[in-house]
């Protein structure tokens, strides 16, 4: 399994670091990188949200004691949500500034192409790689998301190519910063999503295996592994309970069904989802051929960059695997956008398998990937630039005054109601005091609040139009309050 060993070696590594240092190799990169930056920024002007990126927004506004609070009542570790707050303090709590948090995220793992890929692979890795990242559809849609995705993404990446970095150049000196960077990438995902931290410990064992197959460095690697590990866990230790708390929690009352296996191969190509069908299934039948050709191509010609390739696949694959174990033995806790902490490896894995390829099917393939980042763009720009919520938002702050309430039958377009209207009392039906002042608008997803329960509380309804926002659908109905 050995690439670098002796002079030949030694004299390629040399050889791929010139050539990527050359300037022009770097400034195309910067291009690439900058290019794919500002196509994200362009998703981020808009105020348009779901449930959980409400949530985010309602959370970070809070005053730090009860935000503190309930991060620890979330599901998920609180780093995301501190980083977010900090920035927001300087440049202000608007949607548009958190989404750029996200996008900037989804630009430093694309950076880590110029910075980590290229030195050990070469520039057409690199691009490849960066344009994986930025074409890939569903870390467009998640890539501006106010979620903690990007961010997860970015720092398991950062963690499993500094992995592959330490195993390549382990009878080097002068590892120390290499070593500190991986732990310090591996705890920053862990304390930023679940996922990211199952990750993250698929990728300690796999460079643990990778040293336990050198017998000339294996006794001084895993010392240092097993030191890095401790550190990892001791780093880890304040939140631990927290952990422990909110898995409780989980195992009592958690919002996610049991998959079917239709649902299970549904997944299968959900991170080159879009609205084209055919384009998706024949990127993802690529995608999974990459994965096969590199286990095969690098273990029967023991080429340690083409296993490199397929370990970032099999972090994916492992983590997937993980969660729907779990939830198989406990309770269904995995849905497809938690992929997303391990996708940034996949893309390196996708890149190394297209940069092996003949010349003229890896332009072909990268077209289809290009083809694919298109169409998912389109489908993302409608998604955050649609008519629907400005209108929405429009037409219902003109009908609402003073004194007047919300009400909703779906907790999920509650969130967004309390988001858009902070200044009206919004409440869940059942909840709701009919006896008090202003009228009621009731939004309606589900109908719980039937005509006949409105005849029971001696209450009339008025039918004002259909409005959506976001990806919430729902009738509008004035409600005269008794009161």
């Amino acid at each position: 399994m050995e690439l670098c060993c002796g002079k030949k070696g030694t004299m390629r590594n040399r050889t791929v670091r010139r050539k990527f240092d050359e300037k022009e190799n770097k400034v195309l990169l910067w291009g690439l990188t900058l290019g794919l930056g500002a196509a994200y920024a362009g998703l981020c002007f808009n105020d348009s949200l779901w449930a959980d990126e409400a949530y985010t927004m309602l959370l970070v506004q809070k005053p730090w004691p009860e935000a503190w609070k309930l991060l620890i009542s979330d599901v998920h570790p609180p780093l995301y949500y501190m980083i977010v707050k900090l920035i927001c303090t300087l440049f202000g709590y608007s949607v548009p500034v958190v989404k750029g948090i996200s996008a900037a995220f989804i630009c430093l793992t694309m950076l880590q192409g110029i910075w980590l890929i290229g030195p050990e692979f070469g520039k057409k890795t690199a691009a490849i790689y960066i344009a994986a990242v930025g074409l890939m559809p569903q870390l467009i849609r998640h890539g501006v998301e106010p979620r903690m995705y990007p961010q997860a993404m970015c720092f398991v990446t950062a963690c499993g190519l500094l992995a592959y970095s330490l195993r390549k150049h382990r009878r080097e000196r002068g590892l120390f910063w290499r070593w500190i960077g991986f732990w310090a990438f591996g705890t920053a995902a862990a304390y930023t999503h679940y996922y990211a931290l199952v990750s993250v410990a698929w990728i300690y064992g796999f460079l643990l295996l990778a040293f336990l197959f050198d017998r000339a460095v294996r006794k001084t690697a895993v010392r240092r592994w097993l030191l890095c590990l401790a550190v990892s866990i001791a780093a880890y230790l304040p939140w631990l309970f927290v952990f422990v708390g909110q898995a409780v929690q989980v195992e009592e009352n958690y919002w996610i069904e049991q998959p079917s296996l239709g649902t299970a191969i549904r997944w299968a190509g959900w991170l080159f989802k879009t609205e084209a069908m055919p384009v998706s299934l024949l990127f993802t039948v690529v995608f999974a051929f990459g994965f096969v050709w590199l286990l095969w191509r690098g273990i029967t010609e023991q080429r340690e960059e083409l296993l490199a390739g397929a370990a970032g696949y099999g972090i994916l694959f492992l983590t997937v695997l993980t969660g729907v174990t779990a939830g198989i033995l406990f309770r269904p806790v995995f849905v497809p956008r938690y992929m997303i902490p391990a996708a940034g490896l996949a893309a390196f894995g996708l890149a190394v398998f297209i940069a092996q390829m003949p010349r003229r099917l890896t332009a072909l393939l990268c077209g289809l990937l290009l083809l694919t980042g298109g169409l998912g763009y389109r489908d993302v720009w409608k998604e955050e630039y649609g008519i629907q919520t400005a209108r929405t938002r429009s037409e219902i702050e003109r009908m609402l005054k003073p004194g007047d309430r919300l009400i909703y039958d779906y907790g999920h377009i509650g969130l967004v109601l309390e988001y858009y209207y902070p200044d009206y009392e919004v409440a869940y039906w059942e909840d709701v005091d009919w006896n008090g002042s202003g009228d009621i608008w009731y939004c309606q997803v589900f109908n719980e609040l039937t005509e006949e329960r409105m005849e029971e509380l001696g209450l009339d309804r008025t039918l004002k139009g259909e409005y959506g926002l976001d990806e919430y659908s729902f009738r509008l109905y004035q409600i005269q309050s008794p009161g």
